[in-house]
């Protein structure tokens, strides 16, 4: 099975990214990926870049970091669940790779 790191950025790293990494684990169980998800508030972000290498990152918030090479996904429209279904299928293209 294949292991994918992914990391929920967030505000302050609690309600929306436990909803972004719900659906993060979710689509990894669809495609058959072993999801390493983690969160964190966006103040961590760098570090946790660093630390982790993700794979993917899902944005829960909106964050003006670089990211480097590290495909990112729009995640905010969770929140308000307009959307949703867009992430979703982003998310899978990107764990797809």
């Amino acid at each position: 099975m294949e292991n994918k790191t992914i990391l929920v950025l967030c505000g302050a790293g609690f309600a929306t990214s436990t909803v972004g990494a719900k659906m993060c684990e979710d689509v990894c169980k669809e495609l058959g990926i072993k999801g390493n998800v983690q969160k964190r508030p966006a103040t961590q972000g760098k570090t946790a870049i660093k630390q982790l290498e993700p794979d993917a990152i899902l944005l829960m918030a909106k964050i003006t970091l670089d990211f480097g090479d590290i495909p990112v996904v729009n995640g905010i429209p969770l929140i308000t669940g307009r959307g949703k279904d867009e992430v979703r299928k982003n998310l899978k293209e990107v764990l797809s790779k």
